[in-house]
């Protein structure tokens, strides 16, 4: 690195004389600066570049260190690595196994330990991370300086040292020097890139490494550690990306200056995962003109000529990604492939055109725009979230005059829309945690909501909720059809649908599906069964009505249980002593869990032996 470019030229050339003192200096030199700066990379790098010997030195941190025992123990560690095996880090015991080194009777002490070593060189790091006193620990350095006469490099955020009683009196009569190191980015990027597992990945960056410094610049990061770990992010993603996305070489530009200013900003906890998800909804405010305020302005000021809107990655792959650590490539590649950077114009939907219409030439959204009234006139949008999507981009256009329709026109006309669909038996019905089809981090596609936190789109929202809630109910008679047989063919599939685990074959676990069955048949459809079968099936309906399931979303079903138990009962009166005992049992089961739907009556409950 040139001179021009070392921002730590003072701390080097200082060091370079202290270092070269042949007679003891009395004082040590203090390298400050805040935490994840670069401070422990750069005067490693800096003992390297002076001693050819490592043993020539001591680096020992004091994270964590509690009394002075301890620092004892981790400067034997730093000169004998054997000592600092997991066996002996205790330190009485990495003590007394330390004393077959220095043929020392009894525990080791300091003198012991500054006599033995060779090395005329310490550094101590991390000094406020310590939680002994500003007088243990200078006083414990002191004897470094004073007594042994050597040169000791002392490493601390001294913002946080200020914080402590007694420190500034203790730090005068030790400290001769005190140097403030800078953020030296280039040097830290470029040996942080070697680190790169990923081949192709580290090949990459090393073409863009302008790029990322101006954005470590840009938004003044000053923290190397948080730099490591948004290069660790990127590479992760970079190698779930396909070869043909890669190879587009201003889309990967693109993504990397958007990926890494987010990044940058949600690991220095200036924003937040819900400030990802309203960027877009942010700069359509600044875009209007609206007075807003939030934690994402900043980040937007903050990288200027970055557009953080931009949806190549969407706020759920985002969010994934650099909150919870998840690399998805199955959402990659339908970000990617939505993206204005590799969609195909001619396959893209006019809903997503418009949703894009700042990345679109003019002439594809007036053509689009068209598109979408012919296709919601001819009810083309069926999928909930395309639904959602399509009505909030036509509140959106209301607003800019794009359509001769105001916002409840457009309300209206959506909740016209969705009811013909549920009339026609062509909206999808609610499932159990249907939520997380559309409503994660609010949006569907890859693409947040247009308008999502308005009261018309709301209103639109729950109106869709309803309707498919409805449609549910309404096909309950062909599900309890579909129950029936799967009874006689498949009775674990029988029971899942009403008390599995959740997933696609247990659909009907909080739906009121059993009204639908005569009590009658239902109760001679299983005794049909063999012994196993009925016996798996009245189980499966203790499960099904116990731990208050009638207030769950089972109350259409109370009138059926008591129906169905009296029926048991009933059937057990007319039935031989075998058969009575059994359906005794199991109308014991039935009525177990159920006492307030069957309204006080007196239930049965033989033992079951």
């Amino acid at each position: 690195m040139s001179d021009a470019k070392d921002r730590n030229k003072h701390i080097r050339e200082y060091l370079r004389y202290y270092l070269s003192l042949t007679n003891s200096p009395g004082y040590a030199v203090m390298i400050c600066g805040p935490w994840g700066i670069g401070k422990t990379f750069l005067i490693r790098q800096i003992l390297a570049d002076h001693f050819t010997n490592e043993k020539d030195y001591i680096y020992v941190s004091l994270y964590g260190v509690a009394q002075p025992e301890e620092i004892d123990a981790a400067i034997l560690a730093a000169m004998y690595p054997i000592l600092g095996t997991k066996v002996a880090k205790i330190t009485g015991r990495l003590l007394n196994t330390a004393s077959k080194y220095f043929n020392v009777e009894g525990a080791i002490t300091l003198k012991d330990v500054i006599d033995q070593t060779t090395a005329a060189t310490y550094v101590f790091d991390d000094i406020e991370r310590s939680s002994m006193t500003a007088d243990a620990i200078f006083g414990y350095i002191n004897q470094f300086v004073e007594h042994a006469g050597f040169r000791v490099i002392l490493v601390a955020n001294e913002t946080e040292l200020d914080k402590t009683d007694g420190y500034r009196t203790k730090r005068e009569k030790l400290v001769g020097q005190t140097l403030e190191a800078k953020s030296a980015v280039e040097g830290a990027l470029e040996a942080f890139l070697e680190n790169i597992a990923s081949t192709e990945a580290r090949n990459y960056l090393k073409s863009v490494k302008s790029h990322i410094v101006d954005l470590y610049e840009q938004g003044e990061v000053n923290n190397l550690r948080v730099l490591k770990q948004t290069l660790w992010d990127f590479e992760r993603l970079y190698t779930a990306i396909e070869l043909h996305h890669r190879q587009h070489l201003r889309a990967m530009l693109h993504i990397l200056r958007v990926l890494f200013a987010l990044s940058f900003d949600i690991k220095l906890g200036r924003i937040k995962a819900e400030d990802i998800r309203g960027r877009v909804n942010y700069w359509i405010a600044a875009a209007m003109d609206r007075g807003t305020e939030s934690a994402i302005k900043s980040s937007f000021d903050r990288y200027s000529g970055i557009d953080l809107s931009d949806t190549t990655l969407s706020d759920e792959l985002l969010i994934e990604l650099l909150v919870r650590g998840v690399v998805d490539e199955v959402l990659i590649k339908r970000d990617l492939d939505a993206s204005s950077w590799f969609f195909e114009p001619n396959d893209e939907p006019s809903w997503r055109t418009i949703w894009h219409r700042f990345e679109r030439e003019e002439d594809a959204i007036a053509k689009a725009i068209l598109a979408l009234e012919s296709e919601v006139a001819e009810f083309h949008y069926r999928e909930p979230g395309e639904i959602l999507h399509v009505f909030g981009i036509m509140l959106t256009m209301s607003d800019a005059q794009l359509l001769p329709m105001d916002r409840d026109s457009i309300v209206k006309n959506a909740k016209a829309y969705i009811s013909t669909l549920r009339e026609r038996g062509d909206l999808p019905p609610i499932e159990p945690n249907s939520f997380l089809e559309y409503i994660r981090n609010g949006a569907w596609g890859g693409l947040g909501f247009s308008e999502a936190g308005t009261p018309h789109f709301r209103e639109i929202y729950g109106f869709l909720s309803e309707q498919r809630a409805q449609a549910r109910i309404e096909r309950l008679p062909a599900l309890a059809e579909r129950l029936m047989r799967e009874l006689n063919e498949d009775a674990d599939l029988f029971c899942r649908r009403l008390v599995g685990v959740g997933g696609e074959h247990s659909d009907l676990i909080d739906g009121p599906v059993l009204k639908e069955i005569d009590p009658n048949a239902f109760l001679d459809a299983i005794l049909h069964q063999p012994a196993p079968v009925q016996s798996q099936a009245f189980q499966c309906l203790l499960s099904r009505h116990g731990h208050g399931a009638f207030g769950r979303g089972l109350e259409d079903e109370r009138p059926w249980v008591k129906t169905l138990h009296e029926a048991m009962l009933c059937l057990a009166n007319r039935s031989e002593p075998i058969r009575r005992n059994k359906l005794m049992i199991f109308a014991g089961w039935v009525g177990q869990n159920v006492q307030d739907a069957v309204e006080g009556d007196d239930v049965s409950t033989a033992p079951a032996d």
